[in-house]
């Protein structure tokens, strides 16, 4: 089994993806709903998205805009980001608190070299973690 998250965005999906890969790496693979079957019953959302996803090694996150007024804000959930290291987890932590809100600042914690929660700048809530290094 895999799960793999899926977001859903109000009409910003595209550069939201492109500032996840600007922050996380990946290849970043996209279809609008204009270049899909259903360009035609969906002419306003033609250059929205359709399918998006982000590919990295060993993880991809899914997205697409949500048709039809049917937009939802997220809550009740984050995306968990786990780093091999306390810096490329900070490093990730930083570049998706830019234009965002810190709930609570990257720092060492009882469990973790260092941990982090922030909620990007497009209403995404992410926890990036790390494991203890070893003593």
């Amino acid at each position: 089994m895999k799960v793999i998250s899926y977001l859903n965005f109000d009409g910003n999906c595209r550069p939201a993806m492109e500032f996840y890969q600007s922050v996380l790496g990946g290849e970043l693979i996209t279809m609008s709903y204009g270049e899909t079957p259903m360009a035609d019953e969906m002419p306003a959302m033609a250059d929205k998205m359709a399918h998006a996803c982000l590919v990295g090694d060993g993880w991809n996150i899914m997205a697409s805009d949500s048709p039809c007024d049917h937009f939802e804000a997220m809550k009740g959930m984050n995306i968990s980001i786990h780093a091999p290291t306390a810096e490329k987890a900070r490093e990730y932590f930083e570049g998706l608190a830019v234009g965002g809100t810190v709930v609570m600042p990257f720092e060492e914690t009882f469990w973790s070299k260092g941990f982090g929660l922030v909620t990007d700048k497009f209403g995404t809530p992410w926890m990036v973690n790390t494991d203890m290094e070893p003593a």
